[in-house]
């Protein structure tokens, strides 16, 4: 054999042993995969296979992400959407729970649970929840402010003003502490109170026009008519639209004695009411019926459980969540944007570019982005 032959075997055993290892790189994926997937306990019954035509699980990448996901972690099909409203409660309920079992130290669940109950009008069973949290944790500034919630909801004002007061003394800057409270003190006559509550200009509250619309209105029960109105400027400077700002300014321009500005506010005011009573109907509380407004919600309620189950470390019910909630409402943005991030941490990138590819061609229907 020549030397030129035996140079040609040598190359060619080399290009057999590069092919034969591309092969096996090709072929590992699919030996560490699986031929299924584990069931895991999302609310409601499982189906056969994979997730719906053009959900987010529809044209999943076979890649494995950088570290192999464990059987644990994998992601059970989805049960159908429901059909009626019993059954969509009973899933929002159960989720709920899932969540109180899986994070029984945290208040976020508790939270949730009663936003739904709160949403399907039973502000007994959202008390309770609270009130329990409440018992095993007597600090808790964020039961406090639900109860004081349900509290003025039920038109316990004088309650409602015990625990707002407990919640903004614990946690000044606790989203709705301070406007909440102002407002129950001013309505139980307390405009003193009311107005040293409103006028600290808190970070989260500052530039907030509701703030100093209750705080012009404090102002005019105290009898501080320049005040007042100095609050319903700024306050209309921020919202031009706003009735409730337009109505203090035309009662605090009146007692100042300034009769046309009074009148031009009061006109103003009429028309501003009209068309907030016209968004206020279009926006009125869903009926047992509207489906469609439900339907957003609980995509809403699973894009926050992704948020809670992630913050506390449990990745593959986040995944679980979120991916429920694109089923609930493919255009929800707070579940895709999540859900493709955790793809890119994960090494996903072929199911991070699939929710943004099949995003592109989703219109967002108004509201839908979830309770933040």
């Amino acid at each position: 054999m020549t030397s030129a032959e035996g140079e040609a075997r040598v190359g060619a055993r080399l290009r057999l042993d590069v092919w034969l290892r591309i092969v096996a790189v090709l072929i590992y994926p699919l030996t560490v995969s699986g031929c299924g997937e584990a069931s895991r306990g999302a609310p409601g019954p499982t189906m056969p296979v994979a997730g719906p035509p053009g959900s987010a699980r529809e044209g999943a990448s076979l890649r494995p992400p950088e570290s192999p996901r464990s059987r644990s972690s994998e992601i059970a099909p989805r049960p159908p959407l429901p059909a009626a409203f019993e059954s969509l409660r009973e899933e929002a309920l159960a989720l709920a729970a899932a969540l109180r079992q899986r994070h029984p130290d945290a208040p976020e669940p508790i939270d949730l649970a009663g936003t739904m109950h709160d949403r399907f009008g039973n502000l007994a069973a959202a008390t309770s929840l609270w009130e329990a949290w409440l018992a095993n944790h007597p600090g808790s500034a964020e039961a406090h402010l639900r109860l004081g919630k349900y509290a003025r909801e039920k038109g316990e004002e004088t309650r409602a003003v015990e625990h707002l007061e407990q919640a903004f003394n614990a946690r000044p800057d606790l989203p709705g502490a301070q406007i909440l409270l102002g407002e129950s003190l001013a309505n139980v006559g307390r405009a003193d109170d009311a107005i040293a509550v409103l006028a600290r200009e808190l970070p989260a509250t500052a530039g907030n026009p509701n703030r100093l619309t209750l705080l012009g209105h404090a102002r005019l029960q105290h009898g501080d008519f320049a005040g007042a109105k100095t609050d319903f400027e700024r306050a209309l400077a921020i919202d031009p639209a706003s009735p409730h700002t337009l109505y203090g300014l035309s009662i605090a321009s009146g007692r100042l004695g300034e009769t046309e500005a009074a009148q031009r506010y009061r006109a103003d005011f009429a028309t501003r009411k009209a068309e907030s009573l016209v968004r206020d109907r279009a926006n009125a509380p869903a009926r047992l019926d509207d489906m469609p407004a439900h339907l957003q919600a609980m995509a809403g309620w699973y894009a926050i459980a992704g948020r809670i189950d992630r913050a506390r470390g449990d990745t593959a019910a986040a995944e679980r969540d979120w991916l429920r909630a694109l089923d609930f409402a493919p255009g929800q943005r707070a579940a895709r944007a999540a859900l493709v991030d955790l793809y890119r941490r994960q090494g996903r990138d072929g199911e991070a570019r699939g929710l943004l590819e099949r995003a592109s061609a989703t219109v967002q229907p108004p509201g839908s982005a979830g309770r933040d």
